[in-house]
């Protein structure tokens, strides 16, 4: 039962990591909330977030619309 353990603790290491990371695609911004309050907004690259305190709020496209006149 001993050999199990530090697998179920590198388990649960591998998903907060996961989860802290964020990689934000090019013409997107991601708005960060921490508790369900805003706090930042991610720009595109590789972004760091404190993992289960902080969430993703909402996915904005900042890319150019072109309308028909």
């Amino acid at each position: 039962m001993e050999p199990i353990v530090p697998i179920v603790i590198a388990f649960l290491a591998v998903i907060i990591i996961a989860k802290g990371v964020k990689a934000v695609p090019q013409g997107m911004e991601y708005t960060i909330e921490r508790f369900g309050r805003y706090t930042k907004t991610l720009h595109p690259g590789l972004n760091f977030i404190v993992p289960i305190i902080d969430s993703v709020g909402a996915k904005i496209n900042m890319m150019e619309t072109v309308l028909d006149v």
